[in-house]
């Protein structure tokens, strides 16, 4: 494995973790009050849910020799 497929590997999962609190914080923002925060967590978990195959996916490919 070279060096640009693990950084393209670190990149997919950055990637992954910045969709996940962005969804959680624009959603607990939305709310507001006390129900902000398990909205957010609801939110950035549907995203995370969402999203892992997709990401999963990249970062395998990057990895495989």
């Amino acid at each position: 494995m070279n060096t640009a497929k693990e950084v393209g590997a670190c990149l997919g999962l950055a990637l992954l973790a910045l969709c996940v609190l962005t969804a959680g914080i624009v959603a607990g923002f939305t709310v507001g009050g006390l129900l902000s925060v398990p909205v957010g967590a609801i939110a950035a978990a549907a995203t995370f849910q969402a999203l892992r195959r997709l990401i999963g996916r990249v970062v395998a490919a990057a990895v495989e020799p």
